[in-house]
């Protein structure tokens, strides 16, 4: 049995079990006068597990629109297989406004270009772009003769399949990978080492050469000295962080920028949609809370889209990683 059918028997096997969250209603709130809602929970499933970023600012956006809406926001994780299970389950859920998902665009995008999954935003209606992460950074250890990207990508090209470079395979960082190989001509020897703890550790374990860490994560390293990073995956700098070179100020295509969005079953009706937008912008951009907690946790500052700027830059991300689909299945 293939992957994709897998991954439906999963979803079709959870939606038996939990009716209450999948399929349900087949005609969304009717259009217009939505100022009743919303009038009871809403269940906000977060596509990757507790303690990661995702799984972070999902449940602190959660905690801060309650005030904001007058109703609790239960924010549940449903994980499994770079965050696919969860929205192959509620794609197709209630149209009422009273689910919505809490995902990364790094899977939401990448599922597809990988062909982990067959659809894209396309198949939600996208509520928000609600943050941007400070960035995967490629890192090398402090005694490493690689200062820039050049200099990493000049030695793969000179010694071909020699240095090891650690990554997690279907996810952003090993997009970036093929990018490195198919735009730039790296030659690296690309490593499966798991997720971004574990990749750190092979890296300080001297397992692999070099390897790309979310800068929360890397920051004590790099501080210490035990750790070099040679810049960000992000397509411009980080706005906390602009001393951190992007990779993409070298190579122009060599980005992968992770945006944690929300999302709605498709046909949730739009009035519902602009309501959540405006106040989920509310929190992002005006609630100090929020900014102190993302700033010092995360090194994110607040930044927020609306509803058609949110559809606009994930069609620009889904056009940048389908570029390179035909590597990475």
């Amino acid at each position: 049995m293939n992957l994709k059918r897998i991954l439906s028997t999963i979803a079709l096997g959870a939606c038996l079990i939990t009716a209450a969250g999948c399929g349900g209603s087949e005609e969304g709130a009717s259009s217009g006068d939505v100022s009743k809602y919303p009038d009871k929970p809403i269940n906000l499933v977060v596509t990757h597990a507790a303690g990661g970023d995702t799984d972070y600012n999902a449940r602190l956006l959660a905690r801060l629109l309650e005030k904001d809406l007058g109703q609790s926001v239960v924010a549940n994780n449903v994980t499994g297989a770079n965050g696919s299970i969860a929205l192959e389950q509620y794609k197709d859920g209630d149209k009422d406004g009273y689910t919505l998902i809490a995902t990364n665009t790094a899977a939401l995008i990448g599922n597809k270009a990988t062909g982990l999954s067959d659809f894209s935003y396309e198949a939600f209606e996208p509520v928000a772009i609600y943050g941007k992460q400070a960035g995967e950074n490629v890192v090398v250890r402090a005694d490493s003769p690689y200062n820039t990207i050049e200099d990493l990508v000049n030695a793969s090209k000179a010694n071909p399949d020699t240095i090891k470079y650690g990554v997690s395979m279907g996810g952003g960082v090993y997009i970036a990978s093929v990018i490195m190989d198919k735009e730039i001509g790296a030659k690296f020897n690309v490593v499966d080492t798991g997720d971004a703890s574990n990749r750190l550790t092979s890296l300080l374990g001297g397992h692999v050469d070099a390897t790309s860490i979310p800068y929360s994560g890397a920051k004590e390293y790099i501080e210490s000295g035990q750790l070099k990073s040679l810049g960000t995956l992000l397509s411009s700098r980080s706005e906390m962080l602009p001393n951190i070179p992007s990779l993409s100020e070298t190579y122009p295509d060599l980005s992968v920028d992770t945006y944690y969005v929300i999302l709605a079953p498709k046909g949730t009706d739009p009035a519902i949609v602009e309501k959540l937008n405006k106040a989920i912008m509310k929190v992002v951009k005006e609630n100090p809370e929020y900014k102190t907690e993302v700033e010092k946790m995360n090194f994110q500052a607040p930044w927020c889209l609306s509803v058609e700027d949110t559809k606009a830059e994930l069609q620009k991300q889904l056009d940048h990683f389908m570029k390179f689909s035909q590597y990475l299945k």
